[in-house]
């Protein structure tokens, strides 16, 4: 390893994702301001930014070179603090600056606001899905509604009712998003560590926030067409955070022009396709390149977006409410 050169590698079940291809990159800008907090990123002229070589396994990528990222500026009110005051400081207001260091990091410093409202364990969550609908274009509104329902119902929910769940069928969609979901949540402890730990970790151990079963449930329901009462189980309370937490996301996505919209809208407008500028598409960063080979996806700054293939099943409608 040359010097300025740090080696990041992921753990083993990365390697039982590689029918995830956009997984590491959706998360790549989020780590590449990790970066930044952690090594700096070269801005005031006085050291060398350093490469970090990360080992990410996602399609087309053979692992015979690493893939040579740059710490990505983050853009945080008041500027970035340093290491010392975020990990050490101990005066009042301090944790406001590690929730602004935390929020820098998914570039989500505009939903500041609306995050702080939320109720705990929902926050970390709520941040998640905003960033995650902004990143991808491919999301749509009915799996918001899955995620969503799936984290208010599991509150109430015993292992054993969790175990006896019965699905229809899988659909390797919903094991992809749950997937995706649960490797946000593992890049949140990561950015929390480095923060200073603004959150509770506990707020967004997977056990507290996400159930796979119970998210492919809530997933092929909102396929089918349930509706909204139908998915939290005819709750009214559950019913009431659900629109509320939904507000949070939809309103954040907003500031970032990202319109959330039904499956169904968009088939009516383009037949055959799925995704506001084309199929599995999300945004990359800038500050990346392959050692040793080439890519086939568009890096040419923040905002770009990679283009993937995925198809889209239409299933029947049903819904239901009782009080």
């Amino acid at each position: 390893m040359s010097s300025g050169e740090i080696e990041c590698s992921n753990t083993l079940e990365d390697a039982l994702d590689q029918a995830l291809p956009s997984q590491a990159f959706v998360y790549r800008p989020v780590r590449q301001r990790v970066y930044s907090l952690l090594l700096g990123d070269g801005r005031d002229g006085t050291s060398t930014c350093p490469t970090v070589k990360e080992w990410f396994v996602y399609s087309g990528n053979p692992l015979r070179h690493p893939d040579l990222v740059r710490p990505l500026q983050m853009n945080i009110p008041g500027g970035t603090p340093n290491l010392k005051s975020l990990w050490l400081n101990q005066e009042p207001g301090i944790q406001g600056r590690r929730l602004d260091a935390l929020l820098g990091c998914f570039d989500l410093s505009s939903s500041r606001e609306e995050l702080q409202a939320v109720e705990n364990p929902f926050k970390a969550l709520c941040c998640l899905l905003i960033y995650l609908f902004v990143q991808v274009d491919t999301l749509c509104l009915e799996d918001l509604h899955a995620f969503i329902a799936q984290a208010l119902c599991l509150q109430g929910k015993s292992t054993v009712q969790l175990a006896d769940l019965q699905l229809d069928y899988i659909d390797p969609r919903a094991v992809q998003l749950g997937s995706l979901l649960v490797r946000g949540l593992t890049t949140l402890v990561l950015v929390n560590s480095a923060c200073g730990f603004p959150w509770r970790m506990s707020d967004f151990m997977p056990w507290n926030v996400f159930d796979g079963k119970l998210f492919h449930q809530k997933y092929l329901q909102a396929e089918k067409g349930y509706t909204v009462e139908a998915l939290v189980e005819q709750n009214r309370s559950r019913l009431t955070k659900f629109h509320t937490l939904k507000s949070v996301v939809c309103k954040a996505c907003v500031k970032e022009n990202r319109r959330i919209i039904s499956r169904q809208l968009w088939r009516s407008h383009q037949p055959g396709r799925w995704g506001r500028q084309g199929s599995g598409s999300h945004r990359t960063s800038s500050g990346y390149s392959r050692a040793g080979q080439g890519q086939h996806w568009r890096d040419q700054g923040p905002g770009n977006r990679q283009y993937e293939p995925d198809h889209w099943r239409r299933h029947s409608s049903s819904s239901g409410w009782s009080n």
